[in-house]
């Protein structure tokens, strides 16, 4: 098993036809399971890893966060923290900048592993960038090639267009690296984050019942989709 997994580890082009007659080999001497076979070869169309590469719209810089940016970032927590309890599950995790970092470090992870990633939205402000909040991509699924997406900015950051310019260029982004399917969620009392989705391109798909349970209270998301080949 060990010189298949050595096998399969090498990244060039050249080895794909072998990579398979290996496993079908290997397959036919019992010496790895079908199911098994299945999953290392669909494995060849994983990306490895997420590029966070910086993006830049005409209101917004994206870019990955890192130690630095956590006290500002849980500044715009604690100063908007009912704000974004309202319709958001973690506000009440995220105690101190300390516990921002482990979410950054998390985020982090998952981009190297390919099934996720995080940009922090920095707002242009004055000359300066001043951090606004987050726009996440979580589930990826990449033999379907569909990945979910999700954001939030501090109080004071909302009502700019910031948001909507933000999900515009990071699904540009994950629609130029092979992801065809994105979807979000907003809970059927947030029109705000509605109106997001919808100006960013974003279709109407239905309702999923009781989606989220918010301080104590389930609560109804309208569920959005935009495809790759979407005007």
């Amino acid at each position: 098993m060990v010189e298949l997994v050595d096998t399969l580890d090498s990244g060039s082009s050249a080895c794909k036809g072998m990579k398979v007659q290996v496993l079908s080999s290997a397959l036919k001497d019992r010496r790895i399971r079908p199911a098994v076979f299945l999953y290392i070869h669909y494995m060849e169309d994983f990306l490895d890893e997420i590029p966070v590469d910086e993006l830049a719209g005409e209101r917004v810089v994206l870019r990955s966060l890192d130690r630095r940016d956590c006290d500002e970032l849980y500044a715009v927590i604690e100063s908007s923290r009912e704000f974004l309890a309202e319709h958001l599950p973690w506000p009440g995790e995220c105690l101190s900048a300390e516990d921002v970092f482990a979410r950054v470090e998390s985020w982090q992870m998952q981009a190297q592993m390919g099934n996720g990633a995080c940009w922090g939205i920095f707002e242009k402000a004055g000359g300066t960038l001043r951090v606004a909040g987050c726009i996440i991509v979580g589930w990826v699924q990449w033999v379907h090639r569909s990945a979910t997406v999700s954001y939030w900015l501090g109080e004071r950051s909302t009502g700019k267009g910031l948001a909507t310019e933000s999900l515009k260029l990071v699904s540009q982004k994950l629609f130029s690296i092979g992801i065809n399917r994105l979807e979000l969620s907003a809970a059927v009392n947030n029109p705000k984050s509605i109106a997001v989705a919808r100006r960013a391109g974003f279709s109407e798909e239905g309702v999923s019942r009781d989606f989220e349970r918010i301080n104590g209270i389930f609560r109804d998301h309208l569920r959005f989709s935009r495809l790759a080949g979407d005007d």
